[in-house]
């Protein structure tokens, strides 16, 4: 199973494009407000049940992105010519060699356009046509903890969903729809939930007729029976949430019905950490 997690920063600068010609508007020095995603790939850890710390992961785009901030890009080294390609590549570079795993880095120059620097390219999938599906959405509570014994408090998170499909290109008409339904039906039972890891990194679970126990060395949480989903993972980080929920639709019914080559789920929690996991049907 391939996974992404993927980071989105902000800087502002100013910039002119010297090769363009004095006719061009970006001939001259303007501004703008970029925002900068990050992608790291990877497998996920089978105790933490992410790849990287999404702190991590902020800690080293700050220092690479934040140093950006407020120039003149033009006047940086290795940014002569400050186009969003140039700009996409320059920052992977710094990335890649701060946090194992980068993928891949897409700046937006403006709310319409943006440019993705990914070495390697995309993989051509000839006899297969793409679907996908998007603004659904789900709440929910969790827990997160730590092999070291300590656990993050009771928080949630809203978690906007989208899935993207690669079916036989002589797939059903209502092919978009099915794949909706199947979404539909493997998030279901993490809405408005506590969702709980029933191999915690640490400590057990017991379920009991009306409670839920989380039993750590020196620490118990105890939840109603009612509002709880057990997932059987070591984690509910979101790594490890879309990786159920893609394997979950890969496992529907309709992946066969729509002969599904391939299943994408990303998860965004919140406003800025996005994670996406592919399953091979």
């Amino acid at each position: 199973m391939s996974t992404e997690i993927t980071k989105e920063f902000t800087f502002e600068a100013a910039h002119h494009l010297p090769s363009v010609g004095d006719a061009h508007k970006c001939s001259r020095t303007h501004g703008h407000l970029f925002r900068v995603e990050v992608t790291v790939g990877g497998e996920i850890d089978p105790i933490m049940g992410w790849i990287i710390d999404f702190a991590d992961l902020a800690k080293a785009g700050k220092e690479v992105i934040g140093a950006l901030d407020h120039r003149v890009l033009n006047n940086i080294p290795g940014l002569e010519n400050p186009t969003s390609e140039n700009l996409a590549k320059y920052l992977f570079d710094r990335l890649a060699v701060r946090i194992h795993g980068v993928t891949a880095v897409t700046v937006h120059e403006s709310p319409t356009s943006k440019c993705t620097y990914r070495p390697g390219g995309q993989v051509a999938r000839p006899t297969t046509v793409q679907i996908g599906v998007s603004g659904l959405s789900f709440a929910a509570a969790h827990i997160l903890v730590f092999p070291n014994g300590e656990r993050e408090p009771l928080h949630g998170h809203d978690y906007r969903v989208s899935v993207s499909a690669w079916i036989a290109g002589n797939g059903p008409d209502n092919a978009q729809e099915i794949l909706r339904a199947a979404t539909v039906d493997a998030i279901a039972d993490l809405e408005h939930r506590v969702l709980i890891a029933s191999k915690p990194a640490i400590g057990h679970v017991e379920v009991l007729q009306d409670v839920v126990k989380l039993v750590l060395p020196g620490d118990t949480v105890t939840l109603p029976r009612s509002d709880c989903t057990l997932i059987d993972t070591t984690s509910t980080a979101t790594e490890a949430l879309a990786a159920l929920i893609a394997q979950r639709i890969a496992d529907s019914a309709a992946t066969t019905d729509l002969k599904v080559s391939e299943v994408s789920v990303s998860l965004l929690e919140g406003t800025q950490d996005l994670v996406k996991s592919t399953v091979k049907c």
